[in-house]
């Protein structure tokens, strides 16, 4: 016997049109295949996913809201490059609020279901010092906060970071850090997580939003002088 479809044509629980434009769309961008600053053609989408121009459009500007596209005037649209100030501004926000994440997980190490998870998030971090590909790191990062998010059921800081879009971020930042400070990134993160894993939340908020004022000043005094984070001397940091 057939199963009855509804009449939009969409399985129970699919996702709807202008979602599949969004998750394609963020998809590649983790992928690498759609690189900040190219241009996204409607025609090529829709094609691709077998949709007519409205919902392809519109999961655009779902996006463009989003900051991750913007529209271009002859109506095409592309992937969205950040500005320095763009980067340097997520910087010093997610410094407070991953600091945040880290404390309040600490709460909940006493579980070993949550113990073990945050354990092997905080290991994924360090096992990117085999091949030291910076996204590997970044998004490795991005996963232990995650998974911190889930464990406390944070609502709020799960919407940010929903919302926030770490692989566009990442896709801007990954040929500038870690660089040459791989050592100082990892170490930075297992002192934290030694913190994290102890109940010490405290100390890993301290640890995480002093790591990432010194990554914010590096940024800063890369633009400012012109030259790639890895050039720059400790004293100028």
């Amino acid at each position: 016997m057939d199963t009855l479809r509804p009449a939009n044509g969409k399985t129970p629980g699919s996702p709807s049109a202008v979602q599949r434009v969004v998750d394609v769309v963020l998809g590649r961008i983790r992928s690498g295949e759609y690189a900040p600053g190219q241009i996204i053609v409607t025609r090529d989408l829709m094609d691709e996913l077998s949709l007519s121009k409205a919902p392809v459009r519109e999961g655009i500007h779902v996006l463009v809201g989003e900051g991750v596209m913007e529209l271009l005037p002859n109506r095409s649209a592309r992937i969205r490059k950040l500005s320095v100030k763009d980067l340097l501004d997520f910087v010093e926000v997610w410094g407070a609020i991953g600091g945040v994440n880290l404390r309040l997980g600490s709460e909940h190490v006493g579980d070993p279901g949550s113990h073990r998870r945050i354990a092997e998030a905080l290991q994924a971090i360090q096992n990117t010092d085999r091949t030291r590909i910076p996204y590997d790191f970044f998004m490795a990062v991005a996963q232990l906060h995650s998974t911190l998010a889930d464990i406390t059921g944070n609502s709020y800081i799960r919407t940010i970071i929903t919302r926030a879009h770490f692989a566009h971020f990442h896709r801007h930042v990954e040929r500038m850090f870690p660089g040459a400070y791989w050592d100082e990134h990892l170490t930075a993160f297992k002192q934290a997580g030694e913190a994290l894993l102890s109940g010490d939340g405290e100390q890993a908020e301290t640890i995480y939003r002093r790591h990432m004022r010194w990554v914010r000043n590096m940024l800063k005094h890369s633009t400012h002088t012109g030259r790639r984070p890895e050039q720059l001397s400790p004293m100028e940091l």
